[in-house]
């Protein structure tokens, strides 16, 4: 495959519009053999509440580790997951960030490369709704080699990766439908996240008292909540309330 930029994203594209997730994930495969990767899998953690989160999967990875890596729960300790859950930058398996690689995280990468997962690239995706994705690929090399291949298709990754997540959105069920807030419902909650009273939102926003409270009823009845602090976690969870950009 032809991997300079106009080539590849017509590919790219044409992976967004894949018809199933069967074909999806072909065509994952099909353009991760392209880069060189071995192995590949794309996870996206989808929230749904603080204490529990689904994971949907485009897995190419050898037959068994996923499996292995849920049911000894290795997400405990994983590096690489550690990493993307706090940083938007691709990264190399072997520039891992020292403080994350104790012995229990060293023990999981030990255990990846049982299973062929030896040198790898992974890339982080964190969505407006609250949810986290994160492309790896892998070969089952070492060395210099196996580590420069891995640098140089990384801007290539990056590309793929977000391709990969909107494809994966509009055809995987996805296991909480999101309420829509109004634009008012928003602000209202915005500044209840501020720690305004109803009265002091009220004045904000040129609203009565009474229709401050009305709105954050309403938002607590769309979510499912009791409470303006559970509303306001539950919101930023979703991602349905962000700081205002200006």
């Amino acid at each position: 495959m032809d991997l300079t930029l106009a080539p590849f994203r017509e590919s790219l594209e044409q992976l967004l519009h894949s018809p199933d997730l069967p074909r999806l994930h072909a065509g994952v495969q099909r353009l991760a053999q392209a880069l060189g990767f071995e192995h590949f899998i794309y996870a996206l953690r989808v929230p749904e509440h603080f204490a529990q989160s689904s994971v949907l999967l485009v897995d190419g990875y050898p037959p068994g580790w996923t499996g292995h890596y849920m049911a000894q729960a290795l997400h405990v300790h994983d590096p690489v997951l550690r990493y993307c859950s706090r940083s938007i930058l691709p990264v190399l398996w072997h520039q891992l960030p020292g403080e994350g690689m104790g012995p229990a995280a060293a023990r999981v990468m030990g255990e990846a490369a049982e299973h062929g997962l030896r040198t790898g690239l992974s890339v982080p995706l964190h969505t407006p709704h609250g949810e986290v994705g994160i492309l790896s690929g892998t070969v089952s090399r070492v060395g210099a080699g196996a580590r420069a291949d891995m640098a140089q298709v990384q801007a290539h990754a990056h590309l793929l990766a977000s391709h990969v997540h909107e494809a994966m959105r509009r055809l995987a069920p996805m296991p909480l439908t999101r309420p829509t807030l109004s634009p008012r419902e928003q602000q209202c909650l915005r500044w209840a996240a501020d720690g305004k009273t109803s009265w002091e939102i009220s004045c904000l926003l040129h609203i009565s008292e009474r229709t401050a409270n009305f709105h954050l009823q309403a938002i607590a009845q769309k979510l499912g909540v009791f409470s303006r602090q559970h509303a306001i976690a539950r919101a930023l969870l979703l991602g349905l309330i962000q700081p205002s950009p200006f």
